[in-house]
């Protein structure tokens, strides 16, 4: 089991050297890392998803997906994205079944700019009178 260990830390190093912060909750249904120059997002994908995998709120564009330690490239769609408004669609991934890692995937999303998340400004109801 150590050799398995440090077999996929080897493969997926990319994703703990030089990368900084996460992206707020809400965004993705996991866990995450930013890459330092905040171009690349690394979504870890625990288990098999039962579908696509979403990301919420991300106003770039998408330049490609791949899936770390593995390298190939997959498919993203963008889906309720309405013209007019401000507000980005959600990125539905979705990862073959037989490119699944038996531990833990990572999917790599390279950006073609520093990510920028829409966080919607909740302002609180002070009184109702």
């Amino acid at each position: 089991q150590n050799s398995e260990i440090k077999n996929w830390l080897s493969k997926h190093a990319e994703t703990f050297y030089n990368t900084g912060d996460s992206i707020p909750s809400g965004h993705y249904d996991g866990l995450t890392t930013l890459s330092k120059d905040r171009q690349t997002i690394y979504l870890f994908v625990d288990g098999k998803p039962n579908g696509p995998i979403a990301i919420k709120g991300l106003k770039n564009q998408i330049s490609r997906v791949r899936i770390v330690g593995e390298g190939s490239v997959i498919n993203h769609q963008v889906f309720n994205k309405l013209y007019w408004s401000k507000i980005p669609g959600i990125v539905y991934i979705d990862i073959p079944e037989d490119r699944l890692d038996n531990n833990l995937t990572v999917i790599a999303v390279l950006l073609d700019k520093p990510v920028e998340l829409f966080r919607e400004n909740i302002s609180v109801v002070d009184s109702n009178l």
